[in-house]
């Protein structure tokens, strides 16, 4: 294979290889957004796991009887 120096290339060469390094970019870029918000929706969509839900229901009874403790009286529960 014969390297060439950028100033070598005829200009129609050149913006062929610029093209397709943008034309890959891009299709990578779109890729890695396309799995990131198809990653989301699924997200969304996926029921919570059961002792999450039992978890997260006992807390939001306890906040509505007013059953709560300070962040620091906890933290100090903790360390006892």
């Amino acid at each position: 294979m014969v390297q060439k120096t950028v100033g070598d290339l005829p200009t129609e060469e050149l913006q062929r290889i610029i093209e397709q390094t943008i034309d890959r970019r891009l299709s990578v870029w779109l890729t890695q957004i396309l799995d990131a918000l198809t990653a989301l929706e699924d997200e969304e969509r996926a029921p919570l796991r059961p002792e999450f839900a039992d978890s997260l229901r006992r807390a939001l009874e306890h906040a509505d009887t007013g059953d709560v403790v300070e962040l620091e009286a906890f933290r100090r529960q903790l360390e006892d």
